[in-house]
């Protein structure tokens, strides 16, 4: 296996980084970076909320957030 493959493989699938990351958080407040990553996640606000615990509503601003950065940069 070439060296790029094996890091591809070693990556993580957006969601299950989204979750890795959301549990490392020790402030309890997500950061604009944590919203911008939410925002890539390609699965649906139900999805992402009942992996991550939260409600669809917390995700959803999360995204809100992460689309306001976005225009800001």
């Amino acid at each position: 296996m070439s060296f790029m493959m094996e890091i591809d493989a070693a990556r993580r699938p957006p969601l299950d980084q989204l979750v890795t990351d959301y549990f490392a958080i020790r402030s309890g407040q997500p950061s604009i970076g944590f919203c911008c990553q939410v925002l890539g996640v390609p699965e649906d606000d139900l999805v992402v909320a009942r992996r991550l615990g939260v409600a669809v509503s917390t995700v959803r601003g999360w995204r809100d957030v992460g689309r306001r950065a976005r225009r800001c940069q």
